[in-house]
């Protein structure tokens, strides 16, 4: 039991620890972000929104459950769940999209995830996305 007037957790203990979090990111990112609803043009081909770069980061990349490959449009396609983590201030939405431009791991360099969910808390030492990277079913 805390004393009166104390708490048991220091009111900078995610600023000091903030930093050790950030030194296990690694990998490159860039977080986009679609600036439109996308559109039809006269002849009825889709043209999809224009994208904004909302950050360039390091991050963490590491695998949330399975990896599965799958031919979809005749091209191999690999799907899975990802947990991305950024700087604890970022504010990436949902819908956003992650492409890894570097990485330690030559086979996550180019992959490009969906967030699905950005976890929130009271204690924030980093931002820890979900992301898919099958696009087929956002």
């Amino acid at each position: 039991m805390p004393l009166p007037g104390h708490t048991p957790i220091h009111p900078r203990w995610s600023q000091h620890h903030r930093p050790t979090a950030s030194s296990t990111h690694t990998a490159s990112c860039v977080i986009t972000r679609a600036s439109g609803g996308g559109s039809l043009d006269d002849g009825g081909v889709w043209h999809p929104p224009d994208t904004t770069v909302v950050y360039r980061v390091m991050c963490r990349i590491t695998v949330n459950g399975d990896i599965s490959r799958r031919i979809i449009g005749e091209r191999l396609r690999h799907t899975g769940n990802y947990k991305v983590a950024v700087r604890w201030d970022a504010d990436v939405k949902v819908g956003d999209i992650v492409t890894v431009t570097d990485a330690v791991d030559p086979m996550l360099k180019g992959r490009r995830m969906q967030v699905t969910d950005v976890d929130m808390g009271f204690q924030q030492w980093e931002r820890v996305l979900a992301a898919t990277e099958d696009f087929t079913h956002p």
